[in-house]
């Protein structure tokens, strides 16, 4: 089954599939195919808002080329110290990054940032996790070791 519009019959009357996680897919995934998913993954961020408002909660859609724009057109989270690029495929929301010249999915979103996911039958959260990368807390930078001083008595100096 295709997910591509119908070119048959009068113009504009083409299936197109009405549910959200389908849209941009040219094959519908079986639900073994989708119990096999593993991180990474390639992925590509949305290039229109297509998420349906009630699972974006909590997301921006933002467009590049825009004043204070992100890199890449798609959907972010505003975290206290940076925006976070994330996507939803197939109705699971994932932590999107460039790698190399393309994108790929390597970890489910963050609970902390409290996404909504609408998984498709035979989503496997626990090999998705496994698989996926760890999330860990931004490095930090050492304390600078105190300088010790001490006071310089000048014994030549009379009282």
């Amino acid at each position: 089954m295709t997910l591509t519009p119908s070119r048959s019959g009068a113009k504009g009357k083409g299936r197109v599939p009405t549910d959200w996680r389908l849209r941009t897919l040219s094959n519908v995934p079986t639900v073994e195919q989708l119990s096999n998913l593993e991180l990474s993954m390639d992925a590509l961020p949305e290039q229109r808002d297509t998420v349906s408002a009630e699972y974006a909660v909590n997301t921006t859609f933002l467009v590049s080329g825009t004043s204070d724009g992100p890199p890449w057109t798609g959907y972010f989270i505003q975290l206290p110290e940076a925006r976070l690029a994330v996507t939803n495929i197939y109705g699971v929301w994932f932590e999107l990054r460039r790698r190399g010249s393309g994108f790929e999915a390597h970890r489910l979103a963050r609970e902390g940032v409290f996404l909504i996911d609408a998984p498709l039958k035979g989503i496997d959260y626990a090999r998705l996790h496994a698989t996926g990368e760890a999330l860990t807390p931004a490095p930090f930078r050492a304390a600078t070791p105190a300088i010790q001083t001490a006071t310089i008595t000048d014994t030549a100096a009379g009282p």
